[in-house]
């Protein structure tokens, strides 16, 4: 069966914006794109192409992704990363994009779990496109973003969420097949437990380009989250919530029975979760910055997308049509915790999905500061049964220094309570 994007592959208008993202890395031109796919075809299928062309570039978050096309039947991808060119091609650029390859082949040569075949990847600027690339297999399907809210022909929408969600839990389960003991990169494809490197992470200059940092690895979460957090001292709502995050960590993210880390995908949401026509999962894609997790916010975890409604700042609802209630949200929840209980046997790390997505609030609005306030106005709301001007009053009460200890006292059972409720 052909799949949507068989038939219809994406393009996008680029715009000023990405102009000044990407720069020159725009201006490569199809040539000599198509010259490098047909020479990574030849080395790796022993074999030349008759005819090529360059069918979709798209410009993604962080890299320019093109579609290739050999002959009449064959595809792959080449992805150039935004950190290609200027400022942004450093050495640490370079380990970085080294990472990603290490860690799909990692995956793909322990696990059956469908992550693209790296066919061939070049850090430097001397190869055709003169910029660093990773060519990669073609994943066929659509993703998930793209079919969550679509009426399938052949089935109800129900049938193909269900079916979806049974499928990428089965494949995530697939991913409790090994533990690191620290937080950090793998760096080869041979890599044991204990051989990581740093952590890379994006980092975006004033002037909009883009560059990649590093840091660690971490042998705790405590030493992790030591360097990463980052104080909102604006207003007292940001000094409040500032507080409140240092407060119910140990709480929400420090498993003190377990210091081992998992891998998981870095960004688990719907845009990088590939399906067919009938939900089968085909490939999971962007490993770029992949890095073990502790086991609280791994491979366990509801996707992303069933979790938007603990995330404030990203969710529309109901202003958008394409978007869930958080009634439903919480039912597809309960859906693939089911899923993900079978397919790990109600063992290991399951424990931890239930409540994954308070898990996961925390890890977002210790990490990103934009979203914190409101990430942790809705903790302080569900965890006192509170409304909307009583969870900003209590964060402005805190960052105003006019919180007693009785409060705290309140409000750290109220957390508690929320993350071992089974109604959420």
């Amino acid at each position: 069966m052909s799949s949507l994007q068989d038939k219809e592959l994406p393009s996008k208008i680029m715009t000023d914006e990405d102009r000044k993202f990407f720069g020159p890395l725009l201006d490569i031109s199809a040539t000599s794109l198509v010259a490098l796919g047909s020479r990574v075809y030849e080395h790796v299928f022993h074999k030349q192409s008759e005819k090529g062309e360059l069918i979709a570039r798209i410009a993604g978050s962080y890299n320019l992704v093109h579609v290739i096309q050999l002959d009449d039947d064959f595809k792959l991808v080449i992805r150039v990363p935004a950190t290609g060119w200027g400022s942004g091609k450093t050495e640490t650029a370079a380990h970085a994009l080294e990472s990603t390859v290490a860690t799909m082949r990692f995956v793909a040569k322990n696990t059956s779990i469908p992550v693209p075949q790296v066919y061939d990847f070049d850090t430097t600027d001397n190869n055709e496109i003169q910029a660093p690339y990773m060519c990669i297999s073609f994943v066929s399907g659509m993703p998930v973003s793209q079919v969550w809210f679509k009426e399938p022909e052949d089935m109800s929408r129900e049938e193909l969420r269900l079916n979806i969600l049974r499928n990428l839990a089965q494949v995530m389960a697939k991913f409790s097949s090994f533990s690191f003991d620290k937080i950090g990169s793998i760096q080869s494809d041979e890599s044991t437990l204990q051989s990581l490197a740093p952590c890379y992470d994006w980092h975006l200059n004033e002037d909009g380009t883009l560059q990649v940092v590093s840091s660690g690895p971490f042998d705790s979460v405590s030493d992790y989250l030591a360097h990463h957090f980052k104080e909102d001292k604006d207003d007292e709502y940001g000094k409040g919530g500032t507080e409140l995050l240092k407060a119910i960590m140990p709480i929400s993210i420090t498993d003190g029975s377990s210091q081992d880390f998992v891998l998981r995908p870095p960004d688990f949401d719907s845009q990088n979760v590939m399906v067919d026509d009938l939900g089968n999962i085909t490939g999971l894609i962007d490993w770029d910055l992949a890095q073990t997790v502790p086991r609280l916010v791994g491979y366990a975890k509801y996707p992303s997308w069933l979790t938007r409604d603990w995330d404030p700042l990203m969710y529309a609802w109901p202003e958008m049509l394409e978007e869930d209630s958080p009634a439903t949200l919480k039912a597809w929840r309960g859906k693939y915790r089911d899923f993900l209980g079978d397919a790990l046997d109600r063992q290991g790390d399951w424990k931890f999905t239930l409540s994954s997505h308070l898990t996961e609030a925390v890890w977002i609005a210790a990490h990103h500061i934009p979203n914190r306030v409101e990430i942790c106005r809705k903790l302080v709301e569900e965890a006192t049964d509170g409304d909307d001007a009583d969870g900003l009053s209590t964060l402005f009460q805190i960052g105003d220094d006019y919180f007693e200890e009785e409060d705290w006292n309140v409000l750290n059972d109220g957390i508690k309570r929320l993350f071992l409720s089974q109604d959420r």
